[in-house]
């Protein structure tokens, strides 16, 4: 099955309801369809080639998910790229593709070869070329590449396929139970992967998408007032917005009326934190974890029990179709690497064999033929129930005086002091731990007293930062390498 037949379904079942709603109007599945298939034969006109990467600049309108389908309904394959990207990634990245075409709706990014995508406008639709182009279309073949920076911040594009993204569609929808009476906020970017289990549930069940504005979680006042005032039923947001919410003393004044599931992801989830939001909506809360190379999710844990404020959440156990193996180099332990297999796992990174064959290799504990798993980076251990715990990137891993220090482990324990955001950085050189936090400021004795309570000396940091807030990557994570350079710089 293609991810867009998902859509041809959805609209035949539900042709009148709104399908999304953002800041300035709203389309039904009928319209969304019908605007998707015109636009895809205008890119047909000026692009005929097929199985080819277009890019399209994202933003948080309805106008980039129609140019997403678009771009599929003419048998290609879309790459979201951020308008605010700086020009000379956007330029390395167009390289990396070999891209002919992109699309925009506001700002040309893209300069030479564009197409304009204007919302009022009719482009016709050339039925004959798209159902030629739809007969020779497989679900092996690519529905997306999206841009992820790793370690060296080099961009690296995952490709992920037809089949790999229906088999997620599939397993949110049996998993999470949403269906079409259901009201989505999205709060990620549309560049940022997290924002594709939204794209899927929406098309695959007939649950309304609202797209939410950077600017709104600006006041965590405004957010609560936008999920009553549209009903909103399921949220599935980062780490980082949801605590924006509860860093605020937002809970006391309102609390969120409707809610029946809040899911999170993209980092680890302090229990703090989330016992917050447990006291201020009665829903279902879900841990979901994977890396964009195993196509969003490849673990997930429903939360059903109490945490204390100092514990790890876990990511539970594989999804559907998916299996989780901890390797301590080539061999199974209880703890060590995160290696996946399954229907998720990705091609592997566009026009960049080298890269994927250190990621994407053969399963060490297969000897009778070829498989492939991703190997994550990502450490992590069964606990007593065994269930998943992430414990720590393979880079965020450190030794000091020859202790192996897990600066995640700091950052969870710091969280149950009740600061807002917590993130401990390693300077090399001078062999040294510092954290940087945000929220109420602590003396160096308080952080002293409180951590030497729960963890051995020599993980006690060395300098302790405060700042009114942690910069954030484009994907809203934490910026690690931004808060290295501002010590660096001495500018703390």
């Amino acid at each position: 099955m293609l991810f867009i037949d998902q859509l041809d379904r959805i609209t035949s079942e539900y042709p009148d309801k709104v399908a999304i709603v953002d800041k300035e109007k709203s389309i039904t599945f009928s319209e969304l369809r019908a605007r998707a298939i015109s636009l895809a034969s205008e890119i047909h006109k000026i692009h005929p080639q097929t199985k080819r990467p277009i890019m399209v600049e994202t933003d948080r309108l309805l106008e980039t998910i129609i140019s997403f389908f678009a771009v599929l309904y003419s048998g290609n394959f879309y790459v979201p790229i951020d308008a605010a990207m700086p020009r000379e990634r956007i330029e390395t990245i167009k390289k990396r593709l070999e891209s002919t075409l992109g699309i925009y709706h506001t700002k040309n990014i893209f300069e030479d070869y564009a197409l304009q995508y204007d919302y009022k406008h009719d482009y016709g639709c050339d039925e004959a070329a798209l159902e030629a182009i739809r007969a020779k279309m497989i679900d092996a073949d690519p529905v997306y590449v999206l841009f992820t920076s790793g370690t060296t911040g080099e961009p690296k594009g995952v490709v992920i396929s037809n089949f790999m993204l229906v088999d997620l569609q599939d397993w949110l929808e049996k998993t999470l139970k949403i269906n079409e009476n259901d009201r989505l906020a999205n709060q990620t970017p549309l560049f940022f992967d997290a924002s594709l289990k939204e794209l899927c549930l929406f098309t695959k069940t007939g649950a309304t998408l609202y797209l939410m504005g950077p600017k709104d979680f600006l006041f965590p006042v405004k957010v609560i007032e936008y999920l009553n005032e549209n009903k909103i039923t399921a949220i599935l947001w980062s780490v980082s917005a949801l605590n924006i919410l509860a860093n605020s003393n937002v809970f006391d004044i309102d609390k969120p009326k409707y809610l029946r599931l809040v899911t999170f992801a993209g980092e680890q989830m302090s229990a703090q934190k989330l016992n917050i939001w447990r006291k201020a909506a009665e829903a279902e809360y879900f841990n979901l974890y994977g890396p964009t190379e195993a196509t969003c999710d490849c673990c997930y844990y429903k939360v059903d029990r109490d945490f204390q404020d100092d514990e790890i959440i876990p990511i539970g156990k594989a999804c559907e179709n998916m299996e989780v193996m901890i390797l301590d180099g080539d061999k199974e332990a209880d703890e060590g690497e995160l290696v996946i297999r399954g229907r998720g796992v990705s091609y592997g990174y566009y026009n960049k064999l080298d890269q994927t064959e250190k990621a994407f290799v053969q399963n060490p504990l297969n000897k009778a033929y070829r498989e492939i798993v991703y190997r994550s980076g990502d450490f992590v251990r069964r606990n007593k129930f065994g269930e998943i715990e992430f414990l720590a990137r393979k880079d965020n891993q450190v030794k000091v005086f020859g202790h192996r220090i897990e600066l995640d482990e700091i950052e969870r324990q710091v969280y149950a002091m009740g600061i807002h955001e917590a993130s401990a950085v390693f300077d090399k050189e001078n062999e040294i731990i510092i954290l940087f936090y945000s929220g109420k400021e602590f003396s160096r004795k308080e952080f002293k007293d409180f951590i030497l309570e729960r963890l051995p000396k020599y993980m006690l940091p060395s300098k302790f930062v405060h700042m009114d807030a942690l910069p954030k990557t484009q994907n809203t994570k934490i910026d690690k390498k931004r808060l290295l350079e501002i010590y660096e710089s001495g500018e703390v």
